[in-house]
């Protein structure tokens, strides 16, 4: 009962770059034309798509304020990315997850990642025990069949979609709703 009562008291968050309209659109346009090739158990929701910078999970009332203080000192310049090209993570027969890729100013997102982990490591949040992949989530839990197949659809993805991220945002899940995240909190990008 205490369990259930603390996770009633906590936000599940994630630090992120959010993915603007315009270039959201175009990736909705690019599942809705391949879905029936790529047969994944659960599409992201447009206005969910991001690229994560750092997930901190359950997160306290008296975590929330400090991260808000903390990521308020992260100093970045605005960053040029974009959207050019389609993968997956797993296994070619089964992947488990289907992803927008991230180019661009991919050095200055490291950065920012670095300097976002550092901050929040002092409201107590550990970063995930894996190197930082960028990438844009668009499905999930491949759903088999085609032995491969949806391959073929991969390389169809449009060849360059650029946007300047000039912000990064601090998003809550809210589990089985859809859109399934919400912006907390925002924090620009800027060198002053």
């Amino acid at each position: 009962m205490r369990e259930q009562s603390l996770k009633e008291n906590t936000m599940r968050l994630f630090v992120a770059i959010s993915v603007p309209r315009p270039v959201a659109e175009e990736l909705e346009k690019w599942t809705l034309a391949h879905k029936d090739k790529l047969p994944f158990r659960k599409w992201t929701q447009p206005r969910d798509y991001h690229i994560t910078l750092q997930f901190l999970g359950e997160t306290t009332a008296a975590q929330f304020q400090e991260l808000q203080s903390t990521l308020k000192e992260v100093r970045s310049l605005p960053l040029s990315l974009a959207w050019d090209g389609i993968g997956t993570f797993g296994p070619p027969k089964s992947p488990r997850v289907l992803w927008g890729a991230v180019s661009g100013d991919l050095e200055g997102l490291s950065a920012l990642y670095g300097m976002i982990i550092a901050e929040t490591r002092k409201a107590g949040f550990e970063p995930e025990d894996r190197p930082y992949s960028p990438h844009i989530t668009l499905a999930r839990g491949f759903a088999g069949g085609g032995e491969g197949k949806y391959i073929e659809a991969l390389p169809s993805a449009p060849a360059v979609y650029n946007w300047e991220a000039d912000g990064f945002v601090l998003m809550r899940t809210h589990m089985h709703a859809s859109p399934m995240y919400e912006i907390i909190g925002s924090f620009p990008l800027t060198s002053h």
